[in-house]
């Protein structure tokens, strides 16, 4: 029997990584590596993908590399929403996780490929954990890979593999909460761990953002300025104690600790509340952007943890051509690879692995079923092809089985056609409703100009309910709703378009307040630690309340956003912050 071998891509903001795993004696082994830096404005999303397919293109063809492969993608390019339903059966599972989502994401899910996971269940609830991309990204994606010769069976988010890799390594995980913390080039991957279960946040900060800086502190280039961010805090080069720009270096660095040490904070600030005041008691670093100089320190001593960087090279086997300079940085790049390949090679660790997600295209996942059939088709062929003739025919029943046999594959040929075809059909229908719909929009645009219709605002006000279903925004109350007419006048200044005349805009304002709750563990502390404290959680809280409210699918535009705290909390240590957002409507 052939060994089973895997290829796995890793498709990071700054680099793509090739990956080749293969099991042994029930070990993962990693056969063969490589690494491609991409070359382009990190600041520019558009440029990505065709960066990533040029390094991919040289990845290929170093590597000698075609066929299957699978392939990871960064959680920044992906959407993401955590929700809680009740404990039920997988069926009923797939229709309340799809009618939650429908609520919580910023686009209509038929316009999403998208995929969840379980990651905590008490018996009552579940927690899910859902990704989902643009099918323009994955279709182009797609697409693109396959031109260069490869063949896509997955595509994975990053932020969930890690958790895999962690299993696979035996770090011992049941009695203990640990936080890994994964430095990527444009994001930060906070993964909680807990015996039930885990949780993911990301935070928009990353090695990009200290690159930024040095760029933006020297007046360089970002490319140049990254060049000198690797050598300086590689140690690859030595810098001068006068040279001007170690000074600038150094106050880069320590801005770029404090920020993440502070949005850490948040986060576990966060999980403590969720998870009703368990705290992590140990963290692991990860990503390249995890090579700071005195991060691990500086994270020890502001977050009172033991840390250290999580070494997924302890679970696997690596074969011998694989080069010195590489084995040094594989820890760092290795890890969300693992993660996959553990999942599809080895299930040594029964039910404790997570299962991948997939956001391929439809399309695809359609192609490759009727590919795996493809062989069996052929195979019977062939072999009955291969029959002597006359001594079928004197063997009626064998006859008979044969042609029963045949009929069995023409009707399967004759299925998948059928199922082709309707997907065809099926295609037609949708363009044919969107046509209608556009039809009936044109037919009732007097209608809709005069007023906003019942429907309308039940879904509108149902929308904006939902933005307090979130945990992040707990304790919020919503006082006044009103809609106010926006003059002729300053129509332009405020949505910065131009209008026609005799048509009307409205503004949506909106008053409320919501609460800040101290926690126990701060109820003694003296007043500079109570105060600073309350400022973290009341950040925490409007940050996230912006965040949902913005993503309300009736909103084009935040024109202003006010919050106040009155009064100096009541008998039972509550303080009461009032907020109140303008907001222009979509049309």
């Amino acid at each position: 029997m052939s060994e089973k071998r895997e290829v796995i891509i890793n498709c990071g903001i700054s680099h793509v990584s090739a990956s080749v795993f293969s099991s042994e004696g029930g070990k993962l082994k990693l056969k063969q590596v490589a690494l491609q830096t991409l070359h382009y404005d990190y600041s520019n999303d558009q440029i990505w993908l065709d960066s990533l397919i040029a390094g991919l293109e040289l990845l290929c063809k170093n590597e000698k590399l075609k066929g299957d492969a699978r392939f990871i993608f960064p959680g920044s390019l992906l959407l993401n929403k955590t929700i809680r339903v009740p404990h039920v059966n997988e069926e009923k599972q797939k229709k309340i996780v799809a009618f939650e989502l429908s609520q919580k994401m910023p686009f209509p899910l038929a316009e999403l490929i998208w995929d969840y996971q379980v990651i905590d269940d008490d018996g009552v609830e579940q927690e899910i954990l859902a990704f989902a991309v643009k099918p323009e990204i994955a279709e182009t994606f797609c697409e693109k890979v396959v031109e260069i010769g490869l063949n896509p069976l997955q595509i994975t988010p990053a932020p969930i593999l890690d958790y895999n890799a962690l299993i696979s390594s035996g770090v011992g995980l049941e009695q203990q909460e640990t936080l890994v913390v994964n430095i990527g080039a444009k994001s930060t991957n906070l993964l909680f761990i807990n015996p039930t279960g885990f949780l993911i946040r990301s935070i928009a900060i990353g090695g990009n953002a200290l690159t930024q800086n040095i760029s933006d502190s020297l007046g360089i280039l970002f490319e140049k300025a990254e060049e000198i961010k690797k050598s300086y805090f590689s140690g690859q080069v030595a810098f001068s104690p006068e040279d001007p720009s170690v000074q600038v270096l150094e106050n880069c660095s320590q801005q770029f600790l404090n920020r993440a040490s502070q949005e850490i904070t948040r986060s576990i600030v966060t999980y403590k509340r969720l998870k009703k005041g368990k705290s992590p008691n140990r963290m692991f670093l990860a990503g390249r952007g995890a090579l700071l100089n005195n991060l691990p320190e500086y994270l020890s001593q502001s977050q009172s943890l033991d840390i250290d960087y999580f070494d997924p090279l302890k679970s696997l086997l690596l074969e011998d051509g694989i080069s010195q300079e590489m084995r040094a940085l594989l820890p760092y790049i290795i890890g969300e690879p693992v993660g996959l390949a553990t999942a599809i090679l080895n299930s040594n660790e029964g039910n404790t692995l997570k299962r991948p997600l997939n956001l391929l295209p439809a399309n695809k996942l359609t192609h490759l079923s009727f590919k795996k059939k493809i062989p069996l088709l052929l195979t019977a062929a062939f072999i009955f092809s291969l029959l002597p003739i006359p001594s079928i025919l004197n063997k009626s029943s064998l006859e008979d089985e044969l042609e029963k046999e045949l009929s069995s594959l023409q009707q399967g040929t004759r299925d998948l056609k059928s199922n082709i075809a309707d997907q065809e059909l099926l295609q037609e229908k949708f363009l044919f409703t969107d046509k209608l719909n556009q039809l009936v929009f044109e037919r009732n645009q007097i209608f809709r100009e005069k007023s906003f219709s019942c429907w309308v605002i039940q879904d509108f006000l149902n929308q904006l309910q939902g933005s307090l279903d979130h945990a992040d925004v707990s304790d919020a109350w919503f006082d006044e709703l009103r809609f106010q007419e926006v003059s002729a006048r300053s129509r332009e200044n405020i949505i910065g378009t131009q209008f026609l005349k005799g048509k009307k805009r409205y503004k949506i304002i909106l008053s409320g307040r919501y609460l800040v709750r101290i926690d126990e563990t701060f109820k003694d502390s003296d007043a500079n630690e109570k105060r600073n404290h309350l400022i973290e959680l009341n950040s925490v809280k409007q940050e996230a309340l912006t965040q949902y409210l913005e993503a309300l699918p009736f909103i084009e535009k935040v024109a202003k956003k006010t919050f106040s705290i009155e009064g100096k909390g009541d008998l039972f240590k509550r303080y009461f912050t009032h907020f109140k957002y303008e907001f222009i409507p979509k049309s």
